[in-house]
C-alpha cells in the first residue's frame, strides 16, 4: 500500500485508520474548517472543505507528502433544510441537537484524495436518528464540552457509550467522519492506477 498521510488530527479518523491496521502520518491541516460557514449544497461544501484541507498539507508540507496519498474528509449535517458544521458556542450546540432530537437529520462526509498531482473526491451519507434525552442529561453533555468540534455537535460512538439513542441508517463510519469502505476501494484504484 502506498503510504498515507491523513490531513487530519481527528480521533475518530485516527481510529478508524488504526482500526484497519493502516500504516499512516497524522498531520494537522493548517486551515481553520470550523471557519468554513457551511452553506449552500452539503455534499458539495463537504467535499470542498476535504479538497481545502488536503491541498493545504501538501502546499505546507511538500516533502513530508511527496510520493505518499493525501487523504481528507470534512463531516457536516443537514438538518431542517440547513448545513451545519461544528458548533462554535455551546448556545449553538444545544440548537443543533435539540432539533437533531426532532427528527432524523442527514451526516455527510465529503472525501478528497491526492496522489501525483491527481485529484479524486466523493461523499458518503447516512441518515441519524436521536431519541430525545432527558433536559438534566443533555446540560450534562453541554456542560461536558463533548461537543466541541463535532459536526452537529455530537460523536456517534461516543453518544452510544454514554447510552443515548442513537439509530443510524448507512456506514456508521461515514457518520464518524471517514466512510473507510469507500475509501479503501478508492486507495486501490488509485494504487493499481500508480503501479
Amino acid at each position: 500500500m502506498i503510504s498515507i498521510v491523513l490531513a487530519s488530527r481527528s480521533p475518530n479518523r485516527i481510529a478508524i485508520l488504526r482500526r484497519e491496521a493502516v500504516a499512516f502520518e497524522a498531520i494537522s491541516a493548517p486551515m481553520d474548517d470550523a471557519a468554513q460557514a457551511p452553506s449552500g449544497i452539503v455534499e458539495q461544501n463537504a467535499m470542498d472543505i476535504a479538497r481545502l484541507k488536503a491541498r493545504s498539507v501538501v502546499h505546507a508540507f511538500a516533502q513530508r507528502c511527496e510520493g505518499k496519498i493525501i487523504l481528507a474528509a470534512d463531516t457536516m449535517c443537514e438538518m431542517a433544510g440547513r448545513a451545519m458544521g461544528k458548533p462554535q458556542s455551546v448556545h449553538e450546540a444545544r440548537s443543533m441537537l435539540e432539533l437533531a432530537f426532532t427528527g432524523a437529520h442527514t451526516v455527510v462526509t465529503g472525501v478528497c484524495l491526492l496522489h501525483r498531482g491527481k485529484e479524486w473526491t466523493f461523499f458518503d451519507q447516512a441518515l441519524v436518528t436521536i431519541d430525545a434525552v432527558s433536559p438534566e442529561q443533555l446540560e450534562k453533555y453541554l456542560a461536558s464540552e463533548l461537543w466541541r468540534g463535532r459536526a452537529g455537535g455530537y460523536d456517534i460512538s461516543q453518544r452510544l457509550r454514554d447510552g443515548w439513542r442513537v439509530h443510524c441508517e448507512g456506514d456508521p463510519d461515514t457518520v464518524a467522519g471517514l466512510p473507510w469502505l469507500r475509501v479503501k476501494e478508492l486507495i486501490v484504484r488509485v494504487e493499481k492506477e500508480f503501479q
